[in-house]
């Protein structure tokens, strides 16, 4: 048999190693030709395909990660275009623009302290780099960081340029000082009136200067100058749907996904817009179209949780923001929904754990400080509230919230005078600063200096005429006077600021019939308070004070011909409404239809099985006035399944337990709940009762003393005066 030579054989080799290089290296380079033609085509998703193509084989092809980058980036996947960002930033660390894309993502998820390092190692390279200079001063918060950004914008070399003046406003607006950062837009507008980025900036100024009307044209502008699928278009719809104005904020959107069907970010914000409208159906349709372009998009994946979390499905959700949580780990953007939907479900704990999590990888996110703050002072932890509201205000000094919660803690802490003081310095440097007012005069009235209060609050509003919280409180401190006719004088001047504002202001116009609503109540004007309600809940169904309002305005009139017909047309008005089955059903067992309230309770539960205020409330209709304990049993072991740590439902199901003699699974029941709520008089009384048929002498006699003591009324409270003066003098 003939052999070839062994050096031929590796030259043969050889020769189809190289060939085999070459042809990888050739394909690489048509695929990379073809993802540039279909992205100039607008044919993104082909493009797509052929990028990751060319990752399969040449995973660190820089041209194919800045393609990828690029495209989830207009699509609005801003997960992946953050992944593929981040990958270039190290492959191509001189590829500015793409950096500054990464920077701007960065800050868009809340991570401002990595959006800040970012900016500031790209001007580190470039000190004319603009778009990174405009990314830090708008990251920055602190004084030490305003400082820093300061020496940045000072070295900057083309100081006639739009992002310049950009930058300078951004941190005049830091300083309080609106009127200088509007003349700092106003120069970029100068040098290039058909810039979006100074329309967009110009529109968040008005919108500080509470001027609606100018901030909704700057933004149409901004979206006219800009393509369809630029941040500017999204920003314009996301202030049109804050301002109320949903149809015109629908309609941006809905041009959006003509143009460009495959915005995921779109599709997400028309679903936003549905989930505030509690078009849950609608949202859920709307989130499938985004996961349709992309099954791992992570904001909608949390937004679908969060329909669920809304729908009342929470442990639904819980285990869908934990999935998320496995499946993207280290981001965490899911958390604070996780906490508040174990808050929901009572989980007070693991809310808080949850919260305090996400408050440290997100330490600049306000929304979570805020909502820690609340438990941390629902805990008694008010030094713990002070210090983090404190942090919360050396960002964002304009953030009422922080104050209220920080007013509220110096009140748990015994530190109202002191917080004065420190509002009256501040007023003295700054005295012109309405807000500062209108904090002293809030703090004022917690101390129940009313005369002092008002005069502050007067205060606040003659600097600000058009503030609205301090008409909303200054309305409160008519009613608190008993000068309800001042109050709904106050309601109408809300009501007529609204509709000054894009989309009637419905927030504004919500506060001001609310008041009215509540001093048409104190003046038992029921007829009027019922039509005053039921206009707020005209405008946002979500609002508890104008629900029990309205129910107030039907059993207040107990026994006046047509009560039950005025509900009912209420109900024909929302046919099948669950807030509307709620309202009704909670009104007919006030006035004694409890046939009537079931029947509204049973509907509710057909369409929403898993309500556990509303299985609650029929299994106590149930046991109390119906005496159907079996199906009240029923009920309260699913509230307690809906629900395992709510006070409420574990004193329901207690209480049934008791009326059926199963007195230890009762007992632990109600220890529960007392150890949740120690002063509430009714929860005592049971336990009172439970502990008595026990034989349990003490315990009974020491919870029935503080039912009896109870300062609010019960419905057993008589009793629990009976029972405790028998077993004292029998003892």
């Amino acid at each position: 048999m003939k052999t070839f030579p062994r050096v031929a054989f590796l030259a043969l080799a050889a020769l189809a190693l190289l060939l085999g290089g070459c042809s990888a290296e050739s394909k690489r380079l048509r695929q990379l030709e073809r993802a540039a033609e279909y992205v100039k085509a607008g044919d993104r998703e082909r493009a797509r395909i052929e990028y990751q193509n060319v990752l399969q084989k040449f995973p660190d092809d820089i041209t194919a990660v800045e393609g990828l980058a690029n495209i989830w980036h207009d699509r609005g996947s801003t997960m992946r275009a953050l992944s593929y960002f981040t990958k270039l930033s190290s492959l191509a660390p001189g590829n500015l623009g793409a950096r500054v894309k990464r920077a701007q993502l960065l800050l868009s998820l809340g991570l401002g302290r990595e959006a800040r390092r970012e900016a500031q190692a790209i001007l580190e390279r470039s000190t004319s780099a603009g778009e990174a200079l405009v990314v830090l001063t708008e990251s920055v918060r602190t004084p030490e960081e305003i400082k820093a950004a300061e020496a940045f914008l000072q070295g900057f070399p083309e100081k006639q340029t739009v992002w310049f003046h950009l930058a300078t406003a951004n941190l005049l607006n830091l300083r309080g000082d609106r009127a200088n950062a509007r003349a700092a837009v106003n120069r970029a507008l100068d040098v290039d009136p058909k810039s979006p980025a100074a329309h967009a900036a110009m529109g968040a100024i008005q919108i500080a200067l509470n001027n609606p009307t100018q901030a909704a044209a700057e933004h149409k502008l901004a979206a006219e100058l800009s393509p369809v699928r630029s941040r500017y278009r999204m920003q314009q719809a996301g202030y049109l749907a804050q301002a109320g104005a949903t149809a015109g904020a629908i309609e941006a959107l809905t041009a959006i996904t003509k143009e460009a069907p495959d915005s995921q970010s779109a599709w997400r914000a028309l679903a936003q817009i549905a989930l505030a409208e509690k078009r849950h159906a609608d949202a859920l349709g709307l989130i499938d179209k985004a996961l349709a372009l992309d099954a791992a998009d992570y904001e909608a994946l949390i937004l679908r949780a969060r329909v669920w979390q809304t729908q009342g499905e929470v442990a639904k959700a819980i285990a869908e923001y934990q999935r998320i949580g496995t499946q993207f780990q280290g981001m965490g953007l899911e958390l604070h929904s996780l906490g508040s939907a174990h808050l929901q479900n009572n989980d007070v704990a693991a809310a808080t754990a949850t919260l305090e999590q996400a408050s440290g990888i997100f330490p600049e996110n306000l929304d979570v400080a805020l909502l820690l703050g609340q438990l941390h002072l629902r805990a008694g932890q008010h030094e713990k509230v002070i210090a983090s509201m404190a942090r919360v205000l050396s960002q964002r000094s304009d953030l009422v919230p922080a104050y209220l919660l920080m007013i509220d803690a110096a009140k748990g802490s015994g530190k109202l005078d002191a917080l004065v003081a420190l509002f009256r310095q501040n007023i003295a440097a700054n005295p012109n600063g309405s807000l500062l007012h209108y904090m002293l005069g809030i703090t004022l009235r917690q101390q129940e200096k009313l005369a002092e209060a008002r005069q502050s609050l007067d205060k606040a509003l003659e600097i600000t005429p058009d503030f609205g919280a301090v008409l909303i409180d200054l309305g409160n401190l008519d009613l608190l006077e008993k000068k309800p006719a001042a109050a709904r004088g106050r309601g109408q001047l809300l009501i007529e600021m609204a509709a000054k504002q894009p989309g009637g202001g419905v927030a504004l116009q919500s506060a001001g019939r609310l008041l009215m609503a509540r001093a048409y109540a104190a003046e038992k004007k029921w007829t009027e308070t019922e039509a005053a309600a039921t206009e707020v809940l005209a405008l946002d169904r979500n609002i508890a004070p104008a629900q029990g309002l309205l129910v107030q305005s039907w059993t207040a009139r107990k026994g006046e011909p047509g009560i039950a017909g005025r509900i009912d047309a209420f109900l024909a008005k929302h046919p099948g409404e669950l807030f509307a089955l709620h309202l009704g059903a909670q009104a007919m067992v006030e006035l004694g239809e409890y046939t009537r309230g079931r029947d509204l309770y049973e509907q509710f539960l057909a369409k929403e099985p898993n309500s556990a205020v509303v299985l609650n409330n029929l299994a106590n209709l149930y046991a109390d006035h119906l005496k159907d304990t079996g199906r009240a049993l029923e009920l309260a072991r699913k509230a307690r399944a809906a629900a395992p740590a709510a006070s409420a439902v574990a004193d329901t199901l207690g209480w049934i337990l008791y009326q059926r003699k199963e007195y230890p699974e009762a007992l632990a029941l109600l220890e529960e709940s007392v150890k949740s709520n120690p002063g509430n008089g009714e929860v005592q009384y049971h336990l009172g009762l439970v502990n008595r048929a026990l034989g349990k002498t003490e315990p009974a006699l020491a919870a029935l003393r503080v039912a009896a003591a109870a300062q609010e009324d019960f419905a057993g409270k008589a009793d629990a005066k009976r029972v405790l003066a028998e077993m004292e003098k029998a003892k």
